[in-house]
């Protein structure tokens, strides 16, 4: 079975990120494809609060500790047919600091699941762990909001994700490591550090290395959804933002969708379920199964003129239900 990885990250918290893994992931099962949602947020596993499950099942914590078993035997069914959830640490501590062997074991095992779709809910924020979860597939996607510090910290994020890659694709060779380590520790009065500046000091050292690391990093897309929007003018910045992506890391992408605030969201937070039964008739649910749509159709081809079909997409939604609102 051919399988499609999403692993959804956000550059900082409260964006979205679970509430939408778990809910796309309904919608993709629900649309006839085998899923499994697995809670690689270490230290804050809420995912299953989401999805309306207790937190009482073993999970990723259990079969790293034990050493033993297989990583499918902790699949658990959910009601929604075809989708099935892979508890994260449950109370397991310090999981979030495993080790680099404990990491690789996971990873290995998290590719061998057999599944259509495999999406992964990251923690918040970028350490090694999480960057490298995030480059488990050339297209992740990126979950922020259209507010000046969440777009900042998701810039943020997939700096150091392309620095990450880039650093992985190097030999091992002591003027590269420290040229890096001199890199990353400039003053905040220096120049900005861009993806474009990093290679050249690396091509000082070695220029093979140097174009291996870049050919290895263009190959990653990320796809971008922005969530709470409260009118599509604020998709206004796509431009901006695309410009900062291409000049500073080298990096195409795709502005993949965009979810309208919806306070059927909060509703089913306190309800510790999810959309289909808290408030299956509203627009998120409508806007999560588009994207949904969107995924199954198009995840795997490259978004021509994203931006713009963004924001035309995004108005025609928004400027419909406000005429229905209006009847």
């Amino acid at each position: 079975m051919e399988r499609t990885i999403i692993p959804i990250a956000s550059g900082k918290g409260g964006v979205g990120k679970s509430f939408l893994a778990a809910n796309l992931g309904i919608a993709l099962a629900e649309a006839g494809k085998k899923v499994i949602i697995a809670d690689l947020d270490f230290g804050g596993s809420n995912l299953h609060t989401c999805l309306g499950i207790h937190n009482v099942n073993p999970g990723i914590g259990d079969f790293l500790r034990a050493r033993i078993g297989r990583l499918e035997d902790q699949l658990v069914s959910t009601e929604t047919e075809n989708l099935s959830f892979l508890a994260g640490d449950v109370r397991s501590p310090f999981l979030a600091n495993m080790h680099h062997a404990q990491k690789m074991r996971l990873v290995h095992n998290l590719r061998k699941l057999e599944c259509d779709f495999l999406i992964l809910d990251l923690g918040s924020g970028s350490t090694y762990n999480t960057l490298d979860y995030f480059g488990m597939t050339q297209l992740g996607l990126m979950v922020t909001t259209t507010e000046h510090t969440s777009t900042m910290n998701m810039l943020t994020f997939l700096k150091l994700f392309a620095f990450r890659i880039i650093e992985r694709s190097l030999p091992k060779n002591t003027f590269i490591q420290n040229t890096l380590k001199e890199l990353y520790n400039l003053s905040i009065k220096e120049d900005i550090l861009t993806v474009r500046v990093l290679l050249d000091k690396i091509s000082d050292i070695d220029r093979q290395a140097s174009q291996n690391a870049e050919q290895n990093w263009i190959r990653y897309r990320p796809r971008i959804i922005f969530n709470k929007c409260n009118d599509p003018s604020e998709l206004e910045l796509l431009t901006v933002l695309e410009n900062a992506l291409n000049e500073n890391l080298m990096l195409r992408s795709d502005f993949f969708g965009c979810l309208f605030t919806d306070s059927a969201v909060s509703k089913s937070f306190l309800q510790r379920n999810t959309l289909k039964n808290t408030a299956p008739n509203t627009y998120i649910h409508e806007d999560i199964n588009l994207l949904a749509d969107r995924i199954n159709r198009l995840w795997k081809q490259p978004i021509r003129n994203s931006a713009n079909l963004l924001q035309h997409n995004a108005k025609t939604i928004f400027e419909k239900r406000q005429k229905n609102n209006d009847n």
